[in-house]
């Protein structure tokens, strides 16, 4: 097999398909958390003109308006975690280049850590990840089970695995040779 110069001082002597495996790393995404509804503001409770109940009122008002958009945002996430459930089901396989499994790591745990999230969605390796295959539970946390999407995908990626087999049997050049004499 030639060497291939990649960059300066940086060679390269193997198959181009198994650097591109090398390079792929499988997540578990295991979708959106289920929405929690916001709070409603407790209303204050004195006497109009008392300073202290005005500055209390006036609090309320910006809580109410927070509430307002936090109810907004509750209804987004729940459609979102609705059509998760639907479509999904459950935990699936992503494929990321290494880098972007790093940085969708990165932005998982800076999302926990900032309070916009509660638990960690994009933080567990697959098995299918070249030198992770002996992974418990395929990779996925104790007592959790892919969703039906996972099974609908292998399903898809088993199709058309078969689809090129066939293919390749009927090709001129690398399937059933024709001979003609």
């Amino acid at each position: 097999m030639a060497e291939q110069q990649i960059y300066d001082g940086i060679k390269f002597s193997g198959d181009w398909v198994d650097a591109n495996e090398l390079a792929r790393v499988w997540l578990w995404d295991l979708g959106p958390e289920k929405p929690v509804e916001p709070k409603k503001p407790i209303a204050p409770k004195g006497r109009d003109g008392d300073p202290q109940y005005e500055l209390e009122k006036a609090e309320f008002q910006v809580s109410l308006e927070e509430y307002k958009e936090a109810l907004v945002a509750f209804k987004k996430a729940k459609t979102e975690y609705a059509t998760w459930q639907k479509r999904i089901g459950g935990p699936i396989e992503v494929m990321f280049d290494s880098p972007s499994a790093r940085e969708a790591q990165e932005n998982d745990r800076r999302a926990v850590d900032e309070g916009r999230q509660t638990r960690l969605r994009w933080q567990y390796i697959s098995s299918r990840t070249r030198g992770y295959a002996k992974l418990p539970n395929r990779g996925l946390p104790e007592g959790m089970k892919a969703g039906h999407g996972q099974a609908e995908q292998e399903r898809r990626i088993a199709d058309g695995e078969s689809d090129l087999v066939a293919a390749r049997r009927t090709d001129p050049v690398f399937g059933q040779q024709e001979l003609r004499g």
